[in-house]
């Protein structure tokens, strides 16, 4: 329904409801945020290292089901302290909060924990460990059966040992791993590098080390998806890195979460579906799971509902995430809900105005409610902040065409070609320019390009409004039969 109220899909920001939030009302108490522990060691280097402790805690926290644990990336938000409970506990909506600091000297480490109330404000335990480093596993399963054992949580025997798993006995390959996740969660071509050669040096310690092949996994599925490699170059190493961490274990649901996109990327949906619902049975408080479930299969299969109820559910798990909170918007836009997307990437806007993904697609939903230069600006001002993007400044085409600016469009297409002669730039971008210009043969040809190297961009994008001037074509619907999508 097109006219379904908006704020049902509205982020609600956190300074809007911090003056009600901090009265009398109270959150559910199994709803809990793992605050980033604090590095007290002496070398200021072992910060990933406090950074590692904070979301291993929260993965092991999260293999408890009755358990709503917060994403990572949201509770990094908190990093550096000078936020008093008062103040967190309604922006998460959390009842109860972990927090605590982490001294690492040579192979000894001393971690201080303390599980709080956030509604009372009161201390449910603390506790002090004092420990060899090979026996962080040992802390980390400990801390989760007092979280669970405070919160009357009864862990059932197969869950208890999902938490009480050691990935690895080699610490030098934990150590690597965690480095590795440092640059990953950096979000930057020279991170997601760093990442990957940790990640293969941990391999080289120990090569049962199923997380590290799930980082690579992750690693290459992210320099795709970002045009940083080409399909046929990063395909087969998320393959290759999915299937071997499955082989070593099969209740990771990350490995899982990566096997989707390798059938994603396949056109295989059923399986993709399949594996994104089995990554979600493993562990419910795995965000990213259900933003590409959501976003990347539910989404492309026009289930446009259940893909809406999936990325919010992401967003429960994740609410500072701006790229899960666009997401959203990207599945109102899907679904014809124009003005829905445009609220929703406004207030993604609110909460970070630096975002430029954010205005980027505002512009395209903009340009689809005929609001046409204030759509140029808002793409405009994406290019500015972000002006290495390629897909931005394909977009950028679209909006100057739609608003009449025809020359400028054009130009932005030579500029393109330019780029892609010494770098990647996917066929799909060039295909929506293309069909934007109101030029279908040549479209038409990119798309099939596309279609040849399996862009991941193409699927994603072949809902977008500068597809609209195709889909009248017999080719277009023989391009959806291709991709298994009709």
């Amino acid at each position: 329904n097109v006219e379904a109220p908006l704020e049902v899909y509205k982020v609600v920001l956190p300074w809007e409801e911090r003056a009600s939030s901090l009265g009398s009302e109270d959150f559910d108490e199994r709803r809990i945020a793992v605050l980033p522990f604090a590095n007290i060691s002496p070398d200021p280097n072992d910060e990933y290292f406090a950074d590692g402790m904070t979301e291993e805690l929260i993965s092991a926290i999260s293999k408890i089901p009755e358990l709503t644990v917060i994403s990572r990336t949201s509770v990094m938000k908190y990093k550096g302290g000078g936020r008093s409970i008062q103040e967190i506990r309604p922006e998460l909506k959390v009842g109860t909060m972990l927090e605590g600091s982490v001294r690492k000297a040579g192979m000894k480490v001393r971690i201080s924990v303390q599980l709080i109330d956030a509604n009372k404000e009161g201390h449910l335990w603390a506790e002090n460990y004092n420990r060899e480093l090979q026996d962080v596993f040992e802390v980390q399963s400990d801390i989760a059966h007092k979280v669970a054992e405070s919160l009357k949580v009864r862990l059932l025997a197969r869950d208890a040992e999902r938490v009480a798993k050691v990935p690895t006995a080699d610490m030098e390959a934990y150590t690597l791993y965690l480095k590795g996740r440092f640059f990953w969660n950096e979000r930057t071509l020279e991170g997601l590098k760093k990442a990957i050669r940790y990640f293969e040096e941990a391999i080289k310690h120990d090569p049962a080390y199923a997380l590290a092949y799930a980082g690579l996994a992750d690693c290459y599925t992210i320099l795709e998806n970002w045009s940083f490699l080409q399909p046929q170059e990063a395909a087969p190493k998320v393959l290759e890195y999915s299937k071997k961490a499955l082989e070593i274990d099969d209740t990771l649901a990350e490995a899982h979460t990566s096997m989707a996109v390798v059938w994603a990327n396949l056109w295989e949906w059923g399986r993709a579906e399949s594996e994104y619902k089995r990554a979600i049975e493993l562990n419910p408080n795995y965000a990213t799971a259900h933003q590409w479930y959501g976003h990347g299969v539910l989404e492309t299969l026009k289930r446009y509902d259940e893909a809406i109820s999936e990325l919010k559910e992401a967003q429960k798990l994740d609410p500072f995430s701006l790229i899960i909170a666009t997401n959203l918007g990207d599945a109102l836009l899907a679904a014809g809900r124009v003005e829905g997307a445009i609220e929703q990437y406004r207030s993604v806007s609110e909460m970070d105005p630096h975002y430029a993904y954010a205005h980027a697609r505002l512009g395209i939903a903009l340009a689809a409610s005929s609001a046409f230069e204030e759509a140029v600006a808002e793409v405009e001002k994406s290019w500015s902040l972000s002006p290495e993007n390629v897909e931005t400044k394909a977009i950028l085409a679209y909006v100057y065409f739609a608003a009449g600016r025809r020359e400028a469009a054009e130009r932005i297409l030579e500029e393109m070609k330019e780029i892609a002669k010494t770098r990647y730039v996917t066929p799909a971008l060039f295909a929506e320019v293309y069909s934007a210009l109101g030029k279908p043969d040549q479209a038409f040809e990119w798309l099939d390009r596309a279609a040849e190297t399996r862009s991941s961009t193409l699927v994603m994008n072949l809902s977008e409004p500068q597809f609209d001037p195709l889909r009248r074509d017999p080719r277009f619907r023989r391009l959806i039969q291709r991709i298994h999508l009709e």
